[in-house]
C-alpha cells in the first residue's frame, strides 16, 4: 500500500476542519466564521382611508312623480277595450234633438222680408209675383204631411232654387191643381235663389211661406219641420248644391230619403 505524503494529509485535515467548523491543530489560521446577515426591517403600509360615498344626484320631479304613480288597475283594461264599441252603440241610438221651429221660422221670415216681399208682398198677398197667402202656396205645392195626395214640398224647393229660367219642366207644382197647373213664365219671371242662399236659408224661407202664408196646421207644421231638418242633414251628407239645377224629381228622392229617416227616428222614440 502506497503511503500518502504528509503535506496532503495535512491539507485534508484542514479541509475537514473547515467543513465541520472545528479549529485545526496544524498550521494556518482557521477561516473566520461568516457573520449572519441582519434582515432589513419592512416599513408597514399605512391603512387605506375609505372614500366618502358621493351624495346621490337629485331626482327630477317628473321622474319622482312617475315612480310614485300607481299602475293602472287590471279591471280598467277590458273597460277601455269595450269603450269604443259602447260609444258607437250609444251614438247610434241617440235621438235627433228637437227641431227648433222658432229658429227656422224666424230665419225664414227674415229672408222672406229681404228677398221675397218686394215681389210677393209683405203678407204674401202678391204683386209682381204670385199670391202666396190664403192657402195659395199650398194649393200649388200641397203638403203630404197634411194628408194631401201630392207631395209638393220638393217642387216648391226646386221652384225657389231654380226660378223660371232654371225650371226644365212644362209645369211646376201639383199637375192636378184646382184651376190648372202652373206653368213657368205664366205670371212674370220668378228669380232663382239657389246660388244666393244656402241650403238652410232656402229651406227656411220655404218653410216660412208654407206655415205663415199657406196656413199649415200645427201637426202638419211640426211634421214638415222634422222632415226639413232631416232633409238638410241628408243634403249635407250627399253634398247637394242647390245651385246645380236640381229639379223637383231629384229633390223628391232626397225628400223620400229624409222622410224615411224621420219615420225611423219616430219609431225608435216610440219603441
Amino acid at each position: 500500500m502506497t503511503e500518502l505524503p504528509e503535506h496532503l494529509l495535512k491539507r485534508a485535515a484542514e479541509a475537514r476542519a473547515r467543513l465541520t467548523g472545528e479549529g485545526g491543530g496544524g498550521g494556518g489560521d482557521a477561516a473566520p466564521a461568516a457573520t449572519p446577515s441582519v434582515a432589513t426591517p419592512v416599513v408597514a403600509a399605512s391603512p387605506a382611508v375609505p372614500e366618502e360615498p358621493k351624495a346621490p344626484e337629485p331626482v327630477a320631479p317628473y321622474v319622482e312623480a312617475g315612480l310614485k304613480r300607481k299602475t293602472i288597475p287590471a279591471w280598467i283594461i277590458p273597460v277601455l277595450l269595450f269603450l269604443p264599441m259602447w260609444a258607437i252603440y250609444y251614438v247610434g241610438y241617440l235621438e235627433n234633438p228637437p227641431a227648433d221651429a222658432g229658429g227656422l221660422l224666424v230665419e225664414g221670415g227674415e229672408i222672406y222680408s229681404g228677398q221675397c216681399a218686394s215681389c210677393h208682398g209683405g203678407t204674401g198677398g202678391g204683386g209682381t209675383g204670385r199670391q202666396l197667402n190664403d192657402g195659395q202656396v199650398l194649393l200649388t205645392f200641397p203638403s203630404a204631411e197634411a194628408g194631401e195626395a201630392y207631395d209638393g214640398i220638393a217642387g216648391q224647393i226646386a221652384w225657389v232654387a231654380n226660378g223660371t229660367a232654371g225650371t226644365s219642366t212644362a209645369t211646376y207644382g201639383d199637375p192636378a191643381r184646382s184651376g190648372g197647373a202652373r206653368t213657368p213664365g205664366s205670371f212674370g219671371q220668378m228669380s232663382g235663389f239657389g246660388g244666393g242662399l244656402s241650403a238652410e236659408e232656402l229651406v227656411a224661407v220655404v218653410y216660412y211661406e208654407r206655415v205663415t202664408h199657406g196656413g199649415l196646421d200645427d201637426v202638419a207644421a211640426e211634421a214638415e219641420l222634422h222632415l226639413l231638418e232631416e232633409l238638410l242633414q241628408v243634403m249635407e251628407e250627399e253634398g247637394v248644391d242647390l245651385d246645380s239645377g236640381l229639379q223637383a224629381e231629384d229633390l223628391q228622392y232626397l225628400i223620400d230619403t229624409a222622410r224615411a229617416g224621420a219615420d225611423g227616428d219616430e219609431e225608435h222614440a216610440a219603441g
